[in-house]
């Protein structure tokens, strides 16, 4: 059985060989130049094959081709007013449900990854079992809106611009904007069937407050 020594100086030995044949290879200038021009075309054509499928993956056709998705959240997004939108923008499951940036927006689809597999481990083609998780799902969503400070409602609605036409709603918009509070501390039944709050999420809008 070899010693430990024995293999220390093998691996070194196959360390120093690597090192060797790098330098000899590099040691030419064009092996440096195709090699530098082939890392940057790889990574190049990585990130453009990265970010088409961000994009794809934020479509209302990708998310509704889960069957909850489709049977249950968009049937309750067609009935609402950002479906139904009389100046005609309809916005997709991503643009609300995704963050804009790209790094965060691949982060959002690591986090989004428990909904494919709650997909298969749930019986979603009975209502009910759906509805047990609806306030669960909610609460995940709606804290995440709150720490993002409602940022993919911002990229569309500007804060500023909004003008109720109820009195109401401008004494809230305006108590909103100097108390500085997000969009979802508000709007939190705004698309989807109502959920009710949670105390988690109750909590956190609290704490904002202060």
């Amino acid at each position: 059985m070899p010693s430990n020594s024995s293999n220390d100086t093998h691996k070194e030995g196959r360390a120093r060989a690597l090192w060797r044949a790098l330098h000899d290879f590099f040691e030419h200038p064009l092996n440096g130049f195709l090699a530098g021009l082939v890392t940057v075309i790889v990574l190049s054509v990585s990130f453009v094959a990265a970010e088409e499928l961000n994009v794809r993956a934020n479509s209302t056709e990708f998310c509704i081709s889960c069957h909850s998705m489709n049977a249950y959240v968009y049937e309750e997004f067609k009935q609402s007013k950002h479906y139904q939108s009389a100046s005609g923008v309809r916005p997709e499951c991503g643009s609300c449900h995704v963050s804009k940036r790209f790094w965060p927006a691949v982060w959002d689809h690591m986090m989004g990854t428990h909904d494919l597999i709650s997909e298969f481990s749930h019986d979603w083609t009975k209502p009910e079992v759906f509805e047990s998780q609806r306030s669960k799902m909610a609460e995940k969503v709606r804290l995440h809106l709150l720490a993002t400070d409602s940022a993919t409602c911002r990229s569309c609605h500007n804060f500023d611009a909004i003008k109720p036409q109820r009195a109401r709603g401008q004494r809230a918009h305006e108590a909103a904007k100097n108390e500085g509070q997000t969009c979802i501390a508000c709007h939190y039944n705004l698309v989807h069937k109502e959920a009710p709050l949670t105390e988690a999420f109750s909590a956190a809008i609290a704490g904002k407050k202060q």
